[in-house]
């Protein structure tokens, strides 16, 4: 973020550049012009540092580790709470206003991502127990590659940054797990009323493509990872709690599960937030989607998965082409 003018949040932060190489004065990540608010209701701010790349500590505060796909110095939220894997933010503070709420949402987002930085591949704590239902839904249609067209599913607009994808330390555990030649991707897309931001939805992708020779035992391995963390001593619902089990889904030529997460949310906000996570995997690609309906996040409603997994779908038509 630019340390000259307020963070997100409140208080004053010494200037720099921001990760995406923009001085300051320069338009934001969505768009805007300074002095014009984010696009969430926030006041403007120059683009904060997503996970992947790393940040300059504040004069007088020491930088910290990192943890596990985290950056390596204190993030924009918290330069004191550790997760787990090593710094996770917390969701931002919110006061009133439709605003203020889809922050708590897109924070409890960039939590939960965070933390999934850690424990997707599930070789990261040499555990390879995981049962796989064998390749019987995946069909191999050749070699295909992953892209992140402008628009998805008719009105889903890309953003101009993303909260971060897989660094090369996710990429060697990748390898590990039967990712052979992996390359990463990442995008956030937003749908909806701009001028009402709960009333937009939005979907947080991180994948890879390459050469998978066993993608349903890849898909088993990330949940049972999750749940294994998730189910850890000490775990709370501010790093991702995982509700229920998997639930699989037909899809063309691939293997489809998702399941309802839990993360804090407070404020103004509802106490919780929940929304699903879907991976999908084929014998070329794997895609991580976290599809969220802002305004039923914003009330604490329980995430559909059908409909997670109907816009999984439609999303991978659309990002998968022939290689």
């Amino acid at each position: 973020m630019s340390y000259n003018q307020p963070g997100p949040y409140g208080g004053q932060q010494p200037q720099q550049p921001g990760p995406y190489g923009q001085q300051p004065g320069q338009p934001g990540p969505y768009g805007q012009q300074p002095g014009q608010p984010g696009p969430y209701g926030q006041q403007p701010q120059a683009p904060q540092p997503g996970y992947g790349y790393p940040q300059q500590a504040p004069q007088g505060i020491p930088p910290q580790q990192g943890g596990y796909s985290q950056p390596q110095q204190p993030g924009p939220y918290d330069h004191n709470q550790q997760g787990p894997y090593g710094q996770v933010p917390p969701p931002p503070p919110a006061g009133g206003g439709s605003g203020k709420k889809t922050g708590i949402i897109i924070g409890a987002i960039v939590a939960l991502v965070a933390i999934g930085g850690g424990v997707w591949w599930f070789t990261a704590g040499k555990d390879d127990s995981s049962s796989s239902a064998g390749n019987s839904a995946v069909t191999d249609d050749g070699p295909h590659k992953l892209v992140m067209p402008e628009t998805v599913i008719s009105d889903y607009e890309k953003q101009a940054t993303s909260d971060g994808g897989f660094n090369d330390d996710d990429m060697e555990r990748a390898e590990k797990d039967g990712v052979k030649n992996g390359k990463p991707v990442d995008a956030d897309y937003l749908s909806g009323d701009k001028s009402n931001p709960l009333a937009q939805k939005m979907i947080k992708f991180m994948g890879v493509y390459g050469e998978i020779s066993d993608p349903s035992k890849v898909v088993d391995g990330m949940f049972d990872k999750m749940k294994k963390e998730s189910n850890k001593e000490g775990a709370s619902t501010s790093t991702g709690k995982l509700i229920g089990s998997p639930k699989s889904f037909d899809a063309d030529g691939a293997v489809v599960k998702c399941q309802e997460t839990e993360v804090e949310g407070g404020g103004s906000g509802p106490k919780t937030i929940r929304m699903p996570v879907c991976i999908w995997g084929d014998n070329s690609t794997l895609g991580i989607v976290i599809p969220v309906d802002m305004g039923s996040a914003a009330t604490g409603k329980s995430a559909s998965l059908d409909d997670a997994a109907d816009t999984t779908t439609k999303f991978r038509k659309e990002v998968r082409v022939k290689a």
